[in-house]
């Protein structure tokens, strides 16, 4: 891999670091976040988010969307390459440091008008944040670590309470057990219409809410068992 810059912080020293299409920032040997620069729409990481982001967006409008854990903007960049930058997003990320390293490389090439990085604690964007979102993806980790926060009845709360009427939320399960994310699920159901689990290719799981109606049989080559 070739390196390009580092920066110390106070979680450690981040590294951006480029092998041909893609493009990734590291901390120490962890992976914050990556994405790939050529012209394919989907990026071969985070596919099953991907895969229920535009199997919702088939029969919902997706006006706004909120990315809390936004790193280098990877949900972001396909958002924005699939649905031609229609979608105005916020994109909250609470390392200033990575906000600036993202603004710096890995925006290149795509349209951001209607991106808005945001730098802040998501926890407390949540609670004071005046808007409703159609989609918000939260991918929130410290070190690789999930968040304990961010798999709390108050937090899921917070998040219904900044949803529109149709509405879908992924939680990425990252480093989380089967049962932590079986949880987890069982929690948000008392507040959405359909909880679901699904599982990629690395055994990582995925957590997702519906606020009105989704077919999960589209992506169904995901889906565990209820």
């Amino acid at each position: 891999m070739k390196l390009l810059e580092q920066v110390a912080t106070n979680d450690g020293v981040l590294s951006v670091v480029s092998r041909e299409n893609m493009l990734a920032l590291r901390n120490g040997d962890t992976g914050y976040s990556c994405i790939y620069t050529d012209d394919e729409v989907f990026q071969p990481i985070l596919i099953p988010v991907q895969k229920v982001l535009d199997a919702y967006a088939q029969s919902h409008t997706i006006q706004d969307a909120l990315i809390l854990g936004g790193g280098c903007c990877t949900i972001p960049r396909f958002m924005i390459k699939r649905f031609g930058n229609t979608i105005q997003i916020d994109s909250v990320e609470y390392l200033s440091e990575i906000v600036e390293l993202t603004r710096k490389y890995f925006l290149n090439g795509i349209d951001t008008d209607k991106l808005n990085i945001i730098c802040d604690d998501a926890f407390s964007f949540i609670q004071v944040t005046p808007k409703q979102y159609d989609f918000i993806f939260v991918d929130l980790f410290v070190g690789g670590i999930k968040s304990e926060e961010s798999h709390t009845i108050g937090f899921i709360q917070n998040l219904v309470a900044h949803l529109s009427a149709q509405s879908i939320i992924v939680f990425n399960g990252y480093h989380s057990s089967l049962e932590q994310c079986q949880n987890l699920c069982r929690q948000g159901s008392l507040y959405f219409d359909k909880s679901f689990l699904l599982q990629d290719e690395s055994n990582t799981y995925y957590i997702v809410f519906v606020k009105g109606v989704f077919d999960e049989g589209t992506v169904k080559q995901y889906l565990l068992p209820a």
